[in-house]
């Protein structure tokens, strides 16, 4: 069912942020962030015949504050990585169209993993790569809903299909940000261990 990731993702975010995570200036503000964007979930913003959904919207305005956030020095180069997002995203959805037969498994699942891994090596900071992948994937859904316009009276952009790709792709930022903090972890440990090795065989020599 379309939009049910979506729902159990955001809900899991949000119990895991209000009573797991550490206290910090951060945590209030992505709380209520979730349930703004879970509670708006049916809600949407018509201009002609493109009908936006609210979620859409706020994603959007969240790639563009923590972009701007950033105070990115190398402008060219990461609005050309802003662009190579854009486009792979809107390019995979149309060649989902195009030959559906090559995607063997669910092109959510496909598209997600593309985004945000194309996200994770052009984004510098963990800041950056959310950013990368939240302004990215809006502007690529708007190109895509651009292209089918021509064959579509009625557009909706921000559908449930596009939720389930944005918590999808959020969900694997954060897990390759858990696993380069654990790699991290056990490099230092294992630094440590060994300079203690050798101040040990020095002591003995």
């Amino acid at each position: 069912m379309e939009g049910i990731i979506y729902f159990w993702f955001m809900w899991l975010a949000w119990i895991y942020i209000t009573f797991i995570m550490e206290k910090n200036r951060y945590r209030d503000k992505m709380s209520i962030f979730i349930l703004i964007t879970i509670f708006s979930s049916s809600g949407e913003m018509i201009l002609g015949e493109y009908h936006l959904s609210l979620p859409f919207l706020l994603f959007l305005i969240l790639g563009y504050y923590l972009s701007v956030k950033q105070g990115n020095n190398n402008m060219i180069h990461y609005y050309l990585s802003s662009t190579t997002i854009t486009f792979a995203y809107a390019g995979t959805m149309l060649f989902s169209i195009y030959d559906p037969v090559w995607f063997v498994i669910d092109y959510r699942l496909i598209l997600s993993f593309v985004v945000s891994i194309v996200a994770i090596f052009l984004g510098k900071s963990i800041a950056q790569k959310y950013a990368l992948f939240f302004m990215s994937i809006c502007h690529g859904e708007l190109l895509y809903w651009l292209v089918m316009s021509k064959f579509h009276n009625s557009i909706s952009i921000g559908n449930p299909v596009f939720l389930d790709i944005v918590v999808i792709g959020c969900f694997s930022i954060c897990i390759w940000t858990m696993f380069q903090k654990l790699i991290i972890f056990f490099e230092q440990n294992v630094q440590k261990l060994q300079r203690l090795q050798k101040s040990a065989k020095e002591k003995q020599g």
